[in-house]
C-alpha cells in the first residue's frame, strides 16, 4: 500500500500562504463585484420611481434618503464577502492587548505621520482632489453624508481588510499580513492619488491592528481620518473657516505627544523579520492574489487615465 506523500514544513507553509493569498484576492474582487451589483440594483430601484434616476442623479428622491441608500449599498458591499467565510475555514483568532495611554498615543502618532505622508504624496500626483461627492450644506442630508463617507467605511473596511484579509495572512508574519492587505486595499481606491494615500493608510491601520490585536484603534483612527477629509472638503466647498480643519489636523497628534509615546516603542529583536522577504515573494506567486492585483491595477489605471 502506497503511503501518502508528506510535504516538508517549508512546502506546506508555502502552499498555505498561497491559499491565504488566493482567499484575499478573491475576497477583494468579491467586494468589487458586490458593490457593482448592489449599485446597479439601487439604480434600478430609483429608476422604477423616476425614469433615468440613479444614485448619481437621485431625481424624485430626497437628498438625505439618496445618500442613506448609498450608505446601505456601501455597508452591504463590505459585508457581502463575509457570506463566504465558512468556505475559507474561518480566520485565525488574534490576541488582544490592553493598551496603556503611551501605546495609544504612539499608535495615533504613527498613524498620523503615515497618513500625512500619504496625503502629501497624493497631492503631488496629477488629478489629485477629483472624484469627491459634493456635500450638502446642512441638516439631515449632511449627517447622512458623514455616515456614508466617514462612519460606514471606517467600520466596514476595518472589518474586511484588517479583520478578514489581514487575519488570513497573520500566521505568516507581520510584513506579509500588513503589506498583503494594504496593497489590495490601496488598489481598490481607484485613481492613482487615492491609491497612494490609501497605501499609506492601509499600512498604518494594519500596524494598528497588529500592535493592538484589535480592530478598535484602527476604526477610531480611520474615522478620524475620514472626518478630517470630510471637514476639509466642507470648508473648501462652502468657504467655512479653515481653522476647524487645522484644529482637527494638529490637536490630536500634539495631544498624543504629551503622553511620551516614544516610551512605548517595543524592544528590537534580532531575526524577528527573518524569512519575511521569502514569504512575501511566495504570496506574490499566489495565482489568486496575483489575478486580483492585475484586475485592480488595470481598473486603477483606467480610472486614472479616463478621469
Amino acid at each position: 500500500m502506497r503511503t501518502a506523500e508528506v510535504l516538508p514544513a517549508g512546502a506546506a507553509r508555502a502552499a498555505a500562504l498561497r491559499r491565504a493569498g488566493a482567499a484575499c484576492g478573491c475576497t477583494a474582487l468579491g467586494y468589487l463585484v458586490a458593490r457593482s451589483v448592489l449599485t446597479a440594483l439601487a439604480n434600478a430601484l430609483l429608476a422604477l420611481r423616476v425614469p433615468g434616476a440613479s444614485l448619481a442623479n437621485p431625481a424624485g428622491t430626497g437628498l438625505a434618503a439618496a445618500i442613506l441608500l448609498q450608505a446601505v449599498v456601501s455597508a452591504l458591499s463590505l459585508a457581502a464577502p463575509f457570506a463566504l467565510l465558512p468556505l475559507a475555514g474561518g480566520v485565525p483568532a488574534a490576541s488582544p492587548r490592553r493598551l496603556n495611554a503611551e501605546q495609544w498615543a504612539g499608535l495615533l502618532l504613527l498613524f498620523w505621520l503615515l497618513m500625512m505622508a500619504g496625503n502629501l504624496l497624493a497631492a503631488a500626483l496629477p488629478g489629485a482632489g477629483g472624484g469627491q461627492m459634493d456635500l450638502p450644506a446642512s441638516g439631515l442630508a449632511l449627517a447622512a453624508a458623514w455616515l456614508a463617507v466617514c462612519l460606514v467605511p471606517a467600520v466596514g473596511e476595518e472589518l474586511l481588510f484588517r479583520g478578514l484579509l489581514q487575519g488570513w495572512l497573520r500566521p505568516f508574519g507581520p510584513v506579509v499580513a500588513v503589506a498583503g492587505q494594504a496593497l489590495l486595499f490601496a488598489l481598490l481606491h481607484g485613481r492613482a492619488p487615492s491609491v497612494a494615500a490609501a497605501a499609506f493608510g492601509g499600512a498604518a491601520l494594519g500596524l494598528a491592528a497588529l500592535c493592538s490585536g484589535s480592530l478598535v484603534p484602527g476604526m477610531l483612527f480611520h474615522l478620524y481620518n475620514n472626518t478630517l477629509a470630510f471637514a476639509g472638503q466642507y470648508c473648501q466647498q462652502y468657504g467655512a473657516p479653515q481653522v476647524i480643519c487645522y484644529l482637527l489636523m494638529f490637536l490630536p497628534p500634539l495631544a498624543a505627544l504629551a503622553f511620551a509615546p516614544w516610551r512605548a516603542l517595543p524592544a528590537r529583536k534580532k531575526g524577528r523579520l527573518r524569512g519575511q522577504a521569502k514569504d512575501w515573494l511566495c504570496l506574490l506567486r499566489s495565482p489568486g492574489y496575483l489575478a486580483a492585483l492585475a484586475v485592480l491595477a488595470a481598473l486603477s489605471i483606467y480610472k486614472t487615465i479616463g478621469g
